[in-house]
């Protein structure tokens, strides 16, 4: 029988040829190499430059790194009694041992190059190990496990093939209708759809219900935002960088220890090998600036010659705040904050969040150590720790006990106290894992985190949202900014953007003092498409 006489492999040869000629192939990362690839690697003997970096979360700990190695004395004061912002982990004292809690369970993508870099640096690789297939469940479609796998554009049609809930033809119609998934141009995607709402877009392309069900509202979930109000073009970006750049684009990895041990601990001891100094528990309550030059001389009466804004949305736009209450009567100052104010202006923090850790007297067999449940509100996600983390695992070997996480996304529920957020989400806990409650397991203890911290990415938020350098264009010339609630020229977003900005703001000191900047690897700014570049 020869082969184009089986209608399933004409089928799949077909598809074969419409994906090379549509989809093109996939772009290799880019360098953004130094502006000053002649000057010297570190500060000359005899000079010396004060940096204080306000926050001690990725950006943070980013910026500070790319200083340090090069000859800076920098200062971290985070707010915070514990280093790490939104990666943090804490003892805590549970069932007579200590568990480091962390913010919240953490994937580590492919395209995460500064951060891979960073680890190389650390010597932490060896803290970390391939997060397999996605498990996912859905109350209106059937249960999916989308892994990538093979050269492209095979891996995709090979998650279409696998899927029991999307066909082939549903795929290409819906990349047919939505070419800047596949002819993803970052510089322009930002002025098409960023003032409207995913909702909105998915209404006007009319994507398919299934293909974006399965592909698209899990990626949305991670975001905290909601798809109501969510920024289309935000989600293009993503889907660019968890998905579609690269054959290896949803590789990711978690961590087989706790985020202090795994990360931090080994940041900070190389940090402190540099001379940095940590102070926790430390506030920087505002600015003082220097009349005649509009720039900032000290914060909170100690005196540097850089300062990095690396808190969250939140803590910056409160620190300029209580900074322009101080200079009302001095116009280059006041207007210079009130500049730097007026351009933030549009920017908002993502609903409120919740993350409930439980220790239970029993496990579930054959669960996945991560389960994505979009349609499960208030659930996004469930992390079985005792599956992911050494520590955990030593205690549920011993007590025959599980530990598992739950994210609620976007809480709706208002104000409770802890003891009630397991009643709230626990009859749709069960919903997904019944044998809690046939089974009788009985909950040990419980820990409860609340936040309210996260960067709204709401249609049309784009143009507000300023870049690492923003202050210099205010007049303010030794403040850089870091965070993940930034722009960039380049595709990035949440961990990533954070690291990658806070390697920027290094990058605009270095280049005032005359130091090499240091080069940064990036997602490439357009799609496979063969049309990305024209379109």
């Amino acid at each position: 029988m020869h082969w184009y006489s089986n209608p399933a492999i004409v089928v799949a040869v077909f598809g074969i040829l419409v994906a090379v000629i549509i989809f093109g192939s996939p772009r290799s990362p880019r360098v953004i190499e130094p502006v000053n690839p002649d000057d010297p690697d570190k500060l000359p003997d005899g000079i010396k430059r004060t940096v204080l970096v306000a926050g001690g979360g990725l950006a943070g700990l980013s910026t500070a790194l790319e200083l340090a190695e090069r000859g800076y004395d920098v200062t971290i004061r985070e707010a915070s009694d514990v280093i790490g912002g939104r990666l943090f982990a804490k003892p805590v004292e549970v069932l007579n041992r200590t568990f480091y809690l962390e913010h919240g369970f953490h994937g580590w993508f492919y395209n995460y190059y500064q951060f891979k870099d960073i680890r190389k640096r650390l010597d932490i690789d060896h803290n970390f190990k391939p997060w397999g297939p996605v498990h996912m469940i859905f109350r209106d479609h059937k249960p999916e496990i989308l892994y990538s796998e093979g050269p492209y554009p095979l891996n995709l049609l090979a998650i279409v093939y696998r899927s029991l809930n999307i066909n082939f033809w549903q795929a290409l119609t819906t990349v047919l209708a939505i070419p800047d998934l596949f002819w993803f141009n970052y510089d322009e995607v930002y002025e098409r759809h960023d003032n409207i709402s995913l909702a909105e877009w998915a209404q006007i392309y009319h994507v398919n219900t299934n293909f974006y069900d399965i592909i698209m509202q899990p990626s949305l979930s991670v975001t905290m935002n909601e798809r109501e109000t969510l920024s289309a073009a935000e989600m293009l970006m993503y889907m660019q960088i968890y998905f579609l750049n690269n054959p290896k684009a949803d590789y990711r990895e978690v961590t087989t220890v706790d985020h202090f041990t795994g990360i931090l601990e080994p940041w900070v001891k190389k940090l402190k090998s540099f001379g940095v100094i940590i102070e926790l528990n430390s506030t920087v309550e505002g600015f003082v600036f220097d009349n005649k030059t509009g720039n900032i001389i000290s914060a909170d009466d100690k005196n540097y010659d850089y300062f990095v804004l690396a808190t969250d949305f939140g803590g910056v736009r409160d620190i300029m705040k209580s900074s322009a209450n101080r200079y009302v009567n001095n116009a280059l100052v006041h207007n210079n904050i009130q500049r730097f104010m007026g351009g933030i202006d549009g920017l908002a923090i993502a609903p409120p969040y919740k993350v409930i850790r439980i220790w239970f007297d029993k496990q579930i067999p054959n669960a996945p150590d991560i389960l994505q449940c979009p349609e499960h509100y208030p659930i996004n996600l469930i992390a079985q720790y005792h599956l992911l983390e050494r520590e955990s695992a030593i205690w549920a070997n011993k007590t025959g006990g599980s530990i598992m996480e739950f994210h609620l996304y976007t809480w709706k529920y208002g104000p409770v106290s802890d003891s009630e957020v397991w009643g709230i989400i626990s009859p749709t806990a069960m919903e997904i894992f019944p044998e809690i409650i046939e089974k009788n397991f009985k909950i040990l203890a419980v820990n409860v985190f609340s936040y309210e911290n996260f960067p709204s990415f709401q249609a049309g938020s784009n143009r507000h949202r300023p870049m690492s350098h923003f202050a210099k264009s205010c007049g303010i010339s030794n403040l850089m900014l870091a965070g993940d609630w930034l722009r960039t020229s380049y595709p990035s977003a949440l961990m990533e953007r954070a690291v990658s900005t806070g390697r920027e703001a290094a990058n605009h000191i270095l280049l005032s003092d005359h130091v090499k900047q240091v080069p940064l690897l990036v997602a490439s700014s357009l799609g496979p498409g063969i049309l990305s570049a024209w379109w």
